[in-house]
């Protein structure tokens, strides 16, 4: 059931009475320092993702006019507490090559530590909070946020599209914008868009609240002519964050010359940080290092009769990194759970077979292992989140069956985009997406339209992130282009997908299946099923730390034993 919701006195009071007028949420004030904030940062680095942990205070995240991050913090004086220096309290680092992390380290007798951040809007966001308020003011690429007793203040522009998707298990949910609902809506659970949808929005708690929000134009107007270029000289501390190996931990002080204050109290010791001469740096700003990034991998080890090998530990694994010989740090055997994303097109091409497919989709999921957690998505012009990640088969089928078919084009590029964005709230390494499409997205065949991530770029993308990919080509050729002779597609555009569905599987260890007919889905979806139950992850940090953003090829031996190892091909170091 889709409900849509408009911003009138009508509209409201009937969502005041679906959401059992629940009372909007409002911001607990905070007692904070008096004092300037003794933490300052502004980050030179220019990054794609930023990652916020912070159990210990409250975190607002505001979106600003520039490429840079900026990140206070401020400790909130209370009787009897201390905590050390602020410096060594607060760690940043790298996520990934392009994706900042900030972190808390609050002691547990120290005094609530308090973040204000300011971000590109380009990013995608992920914070994890504890008990106390997350604030979110302004739209970014993709967003998770998640706590456990805090409450979540969404504030969004009048213009923003988003797609939404909010729980709270024991808190409640309330909404003061103008909204299209999908499925039920109750308290606990809301699902549906803002605008015309697209920047994936996902809000967690346990027991917080989740409230949505108008943004203040007055702040929309200052965020937008504000540039972190344009600070006072001295207003904050420019630093670039710089990659180094052998650290299990690294604070923001280590830039900062005495030995920082550990989290029990001793000192922690590091290395000197790269010379000036080995970064480009702009005037005024230091160096700050980070480790190494961790290069997960999935692998499906098979004997010479290709059959499976089951019983392999981490010790019968030998990675190589250009033929450099690497060690594995983390080992999952087949038996780990898996997070996967069924993804579906919905597009003109399919809309006939429809039933087929949900009922073929259903059997799908009924046939996984019960430890794997599921998210359905799928698509058409615009990408559609249908369920997010949950191990409840009845919902995840229910949900399915509500599906429409709406016949408006196929975003094939965009929406694996946004599906890998799904897996940023994910934090086991076991990763897979199971895409079923004919694979031509219309940018292949129309010059009218232009995807906003083209194929060269989805294809840096994948090659970058855990997720395995396991498509499945959907042939509709004949219906399209013989039969009823629908769009633009040509038999030129098919063979074009047909390569790019391949390059993908082949670039992250997955692999094509083919679907001749819709009554063949239900028996490729159980080889699917089988293929996700064989494959290994095993992990390992580069030794070559140098992130000059080349490729840099990767494969897998098994110790002493004759075997096929198929995996990612291996990644751009940047």
């Amino acid at each position: 059931m889709k409900i849509r919701l408009r911003a009138t006195c009508a509209a409201l009071v009937a969502l005041a009475v679906l959401l059992s007028s629940v009372v909007p949420i409002g911001l607990a004030a905070q007692a904070t320092s008096a004092d300037s904030p003794a933490f300052d940062r502004l980050l030179g680095d220019n990054f794609a993702a930023v990652v916020i942990e912070n159990a210990s205070g409250r975190t607002e995240v505001q979106t600003w006019n520039s490429n840079r991050v900026r990140v206070t913090a401020t400790r909130r004086q209370a009787a009897g507490t201390g905590g050390g220096a602020l410096d060594s309290r607060i760690n940043l680092g790298r996520a990934a090559p392009d994706a900042l992390k900030i972190t808390v380290r609050a002691a547990q007798s120290s005094a609530p530590i308090d973040l204000s951040i300011y971000v590109p809007r380009h990013v995608n966001l992920t914070v994890r909070g504890g008990a106390e308020d997350v604030v979110i003011k302004g739209v970014t690429g993709a967003m998770s946020v998640e706590t456990d007793a805090g409450a979540i203040s969404l504030h969004l522009p009048a213009a923003a599209s988003t797609d939404l998707s909010l729980r709270s298990i024991e808190g409640s949910i309330t909404s003061k914008l103008p909204l299209v609902v999908f499925g039920p809506v109750n308290t606990h659970a809301l699902d549906g868009r803002t605008g015309q949808g697209g920047a994936p929005v996902i809000l967690r708690s346990t027991r917080g609240a989740i409230d949505l929000v108008p943004d203040d134009p007055a702040r929309l107007a200052v965020a937008g002519a504000r540039s972190a270029d344009e600070l006072t000289p001295g207003a904050a501390n420019v630093v670039r964050l710089v990659q180094t190996a052998g650290a299990d931990r690294t604070s923001d002080a280590a830039s900062q010359g005495p030995a920082a204050e550990s989290e029990h109290g001793a000192a922690e010791t590091n290395s000197p940080a790269p010379a000036a001469s080995d970064v480009e740096l702009r005037p005024g700003e230091e160096l700050v290092r980070v480790n190494v990034r961790t290069v997960n991998l999935n692998a499906k080890v098979t004997d010479a009769a290709g059959k499976l090998i089951p019983d392999l530990t981490k010790d019968d694994f030998l990675i190589f990194e250009d033929n450099v010989a690497q060690e594995v740090v983390h080992f999952e055997p087949i038996t780990a759970p898996v997070n996967l994303v069924l993804l579906l097109d919905l597009s003109g091409s399919t809309k006939d077979r429809m039933k087929i497919m949900k009922k073929a989709a259903k059997k799908f999921i009924e046939s996984l292992n019960p430890n794997t957690r599921i998210a359905v998505a799928a698509f058409t012009r615009k990408f559609m989140l249908i369920s997010d990640f949950t191990a409840d088969r009845k919902l995840l089928k229910d949900r399915i069956d509500d599906v429409k078919n709406f016949n408006s084009g196929t975003a094939f590029y965009d929406s694996m985009w946004a599906t890998l964005d799904l897996f940023k709230e994910v934090q086991e390494r076991r990763k897979a997406v199971v895409v079923l499409t004919d694979g031509v997205d219309n940018s292949i065949s129309s010059e009218q339209y232009e995807a906003r991530h083209p194929f060269d770029e989805l294809l840096a993308r994948v090659a970058q992130e855990d997720a395995t990919i396991y498509p499945i080509y959907f042939d509709t050729e004949y219906e399209v282009t013989v039969k009823h002779r629908q769009g633009q597609d040509s038999h030129e555009s098919y063979v074009t997908a047909r390569k790019q569905l391949q390059r993908i599987a082949d670039d992250t260890g997955g692999t094509l299946f083919k679907a001749e007919r819709a009554e063949d889905l239900e028996g490729v979806y159980q080889r699917v099923a089988s293929e996700l139950h064989t494959f290994y992850s095993v992990a390992y940090n580069p030794k070559d730390t140098n992130y000059d953003g080349r490729w840099r090829n990767v494969s897998i031996q098994i110790k002493g034993r004759e075997a096929a190892v198929r995996t990612k091909r291996g990644f751009y170091a940047r």
